[in-house]
């Protein structure tokens, strides 16, 4: 849902997300758009993806995890999920600046990653990533939470205590009321941020 309210697709883009693994999302997102390219550093997610296929136009692409592949084209979109939040400063800042590199001019990258202010939680703080789409010249167009960490809902969800037609309610519930929430973040929440390449 975070994601649908951001995308705005034509269906003529490109799309890469990295940090594929089993394709759901780039699957998921096959249908409205022209191609995805699935950037994946374990061998064995991507042959889980290719198992699973449901869309033929998306690839998937074996990524060593210090050379980024070469892709054929700039993409229009740069989708990366729980990827980024578990690298320090440096490797952040790099990464960013790698990916930012795939997309075109006028270009978005969507990201959800965790951020924490906790010190003894291992997880970048909101201004880390901040610092790192500046350094990489991305402008973040907007930035908000859209889920509590460790929250119980998660946990009776996660063991099947809420019966899964009520999680279309829970999610639009969540997201309206996570961006009303500034302060402090206590352990940890998943953020959305939307950039875009300046040219």
């Amino acid at each position: 849902m975070a994601l649908e309210e951001v995308l705005e697709l034509k269906g003529d883009e490109i799309v890469l997300d990295f940090g594929c693994g089993s394709g759901r999302i780039a699957y998921w997102i096959a249908p409205q758009v022209r191609k995805v390219f699935g950037v994946e550093v374990t061998s064995e997610m991507i042959q889980l993806a290719e198992q699973n296929r449901t869309a033929e136009n998306v690839e998937f692409v074996l990524y060593d995890g210090a050379h980024f592949p070469v892709l054929p084209s700039a993409v229009d979109r740069l989708l990366s999920l729980g990827v980024l939040q578990i690298m320090g400063t440096e490797s952040l800042k790099r990464t960013v600046s790698q990916l930012a590199q795939y997309l075109k001019p006028g270009g978005r990258m969507i990201l959800i990653e965790q951020a924490s202010d906790n010190p003894k939680v291992d997880r970048p703080r909101v201004q880390g990533y901040l610092d790192a789409f500046a350094e990489a010249r991305l402008a973040c167009l907007r930035h908000y939470p859209i889920r509590r960490g460790r929250s119980g809902l998660l946990y009776l969800i996660r063991y099947g205590w809420i019966p899964k037609t009520w999680l279309g309610s829970i999610a639009r519930r969540e997201l309206r009321t996570m961006r009303e929430k500034e302060g402090r973040i206590g352990y940890y929440r998943d953020f959305l941020f939307l950039l875009e390449k300046r040219s």
